[in-house]
């Protein structure tokens, strides 16, 4: 009798694993969970708002605008646009010099397709970002203590935090502005948010 409870116990033992296996395994056919088959999609991106990588057909790589898919920038001049973004903060820390107040008048869809470009597309972090000419920008003005106001150049620089911040949340941009800001050689406004001193307005709301 012993013998014979002992053989039942072994067949259960073998038995009810390989039924639970089975069972797993036409599940796993079924639902298409199975663990061995499934991954991450690392070729790609859906949803975000920060640019990525992509291969084209010629095994080229390019930085995607997670906006629009045909919107890209090529992978390669990265390097380049970085040394050029470190030396130019580092001017700036030498030749900007404080303003009272400055203002600038923006092309929404222009200025933000700009700040896109020069991050491309928030994938990089780049400590400054140069916005140029009058596709993205109206013009700017300062303002001394006194109200005096006079035209200055229409170029202006953002800082990483600030650029991110328009970008992700895809804003519409009309006008920027900053109270006891610094500007390069006084003429050039450098929208700084990393400055204690600054205050800065996007579209009149304060932004730091």
């Amino acid at each position: 009798m012993k013998k014979l409870f002992l053989i039942a116990m072994l067949c259960l033992t073998f038995t009810i694993p390989a039924k639970a296996d089975f069972w797993k395994k036409l599940k796993n056919a079924v639902t298409g969970t199975d663990s061995s088959s499934s991954s991450s999609n690392s070729s790609g991106k859906t949803g975000g708002t920060r640019g990525y990588i992509r291969t084209d057909n010629r095994g080229n790589k390019e930085i995607v605008n997670p906006f629009d898919k045909n919107d890209f920038r090529a992978e390669d001049s990265v390097y380049s646009d970085e040394r050029t973004s470190i030396y130019r903060h580092k001017d700036l820390k030498g030749t900007a010099t404080k303003v009272n107040y400055i203002e600038c008048r923006l092309k929404p869809g222009g200025f933000l397709e700009w700040v896109g470009k020069e991050s491309y597309y928030g994938y990089v972090k780049f400590p400054v970002y140069k916005i140029i000419g009058k596709v993205p920008i109206s013009g700017c003005f300062s303002r001394d203590k006194s109200g005096k106001e006079k035209e200055i150049n229409d170029d202006l620089y953002l800082d990483h935090n600030l650029a991110m911040y328009i970008w992700d949340n895809q804003l519409t941009v009309t006008t920027l502005a900053m109270k006891n800001g610094k500007a390069e050689n006084g003429y050039i406004p450098w929208f700084d948010s990393t400055n204690p001193e600054a205050e800065i307005y996007i579209n009149g709301k304060k932004f730091n």
